[in-house]
């Protein structure tokens, strides 16, 4: 995730790197929790955001959608293909 490297920007960063975790429950203050809306509708990630708000700090509850996890495949898919098709057209000496 480019641009902010604050410590909650890596903290976010960290959770949607890690493949098994599709939840993240997050206790932050309201201005910290805003940052963050903030980052994830700015970067329009794929990733839902919503806030419990019971006990204090509220907490911010985030959900990794089945788009990040598709599109990741699509991804790795469409470059394994790109792969293919380069080594099949370039003899490449060894």
């Amino acid at each position: 995730m480019g641009g902010c490297t604050c410590e909650l920007c890596v903290t976010l960063g960290t959770f949607l790197a890690d493949p098994r975790r599709r939840t993240f429950e997050w206790p932050l203050a309201k201005q910290r929790r805003q940052h963050i809306h903030g980052r994830i509708d700015t970067a329009e990630l794929p990733v839902t955001h919503l806030t419990r708000r019971q006990g204090s700090p509220y907490t911010l509850v985030l959900t990794k959608t089945d788009a990040l996890f598709t599109g990741e495949h699509s991804a790795r898919k469409a470059t394994e293909t790109d792969l293919e098709w380069l080594t099949g057209r370039w003899h490449i000496p060894g």
